[in-house]
């Protein structure tokens, strides 16, 4: 009886390690930028022997799937000792109920309020909190076991790990999620897995980056085979009157708009080509909208071409970064984020590739796995307008092509600079 019981205690340990280990496997095939994806349902692994293992062996890797079957991991002979010494009032007290430790195929039964954390329309690289409420809305009490996010982006409030639900009741599950750069819509998963049930709860969340006045789409896709002509809107989310002054430092093309008769409106509707609107075969990568708003002068739209691609060396965090709008004699400093770089390598200095601008190492910091490197630009006296800076981060043993844009003006100017 002892050994019956012992080994069913065993064969439940193991399936709780394996799908706890499969979550954290999942977490990795969900992309912090992807679309929504479906219920991912993790194999309980095959139940320990009725009698003692002999030597273990090692287990068969997972597939690579959220759905592969996930084998039990290596226990060692302590581990098995210890489960094999159990008392026999023990056992008698709880009986070994093999079915009792077979997980349930289908999701754990509980209502998300929300359904969805939407942090709605939020400024770029801005972090935003929330909560959902985890309902049980079964007749027994439910036991949380694990909760993992699928991305960085992501980080969690209280570790709810090991608190149980009653029936009928609730507890509150804290998120924040950290906008991207980038304008655009942005998903990510936390992934809960409840004792009893194969399946993890996917709670949602989402948000749209965006600044004051909004692009739609946010890119323009013109790689090989796309259509080389298209539309795009643009308007202000407080739906405030605004002049579009120039798209790409040249005049824009407004569907049924005259600038000369009409008055600004809170929308627009731009008419783009690529082969009128850039330069044969090459584009930069972002191509820059101009208004005469004062909390978002310039709007920059990111341009899929393959002449715009980023040839990752060194691994970035992120491969946006504007100085926004300046006046002449200002020196801007920014900040470049590193990971997974090796305990000898260093970052060593920075080269500006443009005349309009030097690029120079101001230094770097570490943190957890992250280096932060910062730099500073220092603009010629005489550049003036949208400005490009190409430059090459170099460490010990690899270097990074960078891309630094912005606006420079003259002191004191407001308003529209491109006519």
């Amino acid at each position: 009886m002892t050994m019956l019981h012992s080994t069913s205690h065993l064969a439940s340990l193991l399936r709780r390690a394996a799908i706890s280990a499969a979550i954290a496997s999942s977490a990795l095939l969900v992309a912090c930028d992807g679309g929504s994806t479906g219920t991912v349902t993790v194999s309980a692994p095959t139940p320990a022997p009725a009698v003692a293992p002999t030597a273990p062996t090692a287990p068969t890797p997972a597939a690579g799937s959220a759905g592969s079957a996930i084998q039990p991991p290596v226990v060692s002979a302590a581990a098995l000792a210890a489960a094999q010494t159990t008392t026999p009032a023990a056992a008698a007290s709880t009986p070994a109920s093999p079915a009792a430790d077979e997980a349930i195929d289908a999701p754990p039964p509980i209502r998300l309020d929300p359904e969805v954390m939407d942090f709605g329309i939020i400024p770029p690289s801005v972090t935003r909190e929330g909560i959902v409420k985890l309902i049980n809305t079964s007749q027994k009490e439910l036991e949380i076991l694990t909760v993992q996010p699928s991305c960085k982006c992501t980080t969690l409030g209280d570790d709810i790990s090991g608190q149980k639900i009653p029936p009928g009741g609730f507890i509150e599950l804290k998120a924040a999620m950290k906008a991207q750069s980038s304008p655009g819509t942005k998903k990510a998963e936390i992934k809960i897995l409840v004792d009893g049930y194969s399946q993890v709860l996917n709670v949602n969340l989402r948000n749209e980056v965006s600044l004051p006045v909004r692009i739609t789409p946010a890119y323009l896709n013109v790689v090989k085979g796309q259509p080389l002509t298209g539309r795009t809107v643009i308007e202000s989310i407080d739906k405030q009157p605004f002049t579009v002054c120039a798209v790409g430092g040249k005049p824009p093309h407004l569907v049924g708009f005259d600038p000369a008769t009409d008055a600004p409106r809170n929308q627009y509707l731009l008419e783009w080509d690529f082969e009128r609107d850039f330069e044969p075969g090459k584009a930069p990568r972002y191509w820059i909208i101009e208004t005469d708003r004062a909390d978002c002068p310039l709007i920059d739209i990111f341009v899929r071409h393959e002449s715009t691609m980023p040839l990752p060396k060194l691994k970035l965090t992120d491969y946006r970064h504007s100085f926004g709008r300046i006046e002449q004699g200002v020196n801007p400093e920014f900040v470049v984020d590193i990971t997974e770089i090796g305990a000898e390598e260093r970052i060593v200095t920075a080269a500006s590739d443009s005349s309009a601008a030097k690029i120079e190492l101001v230094g770097t910091t570490l943190e957890g796995d992250t280096t932060h490197v910062t730099l500073r630009m220092i603009p010629n006296a005489d550049t003036v307008g949208i400005t490009y800076i190409p430059f090459k981060l170099y460490s010990s043993t690899r270097q990074q092509e960078i891309y630094f844009w912005g606006q420079i003006v003259p002191k004191g100017h407001t308003g529209c600079l491109s006519k």
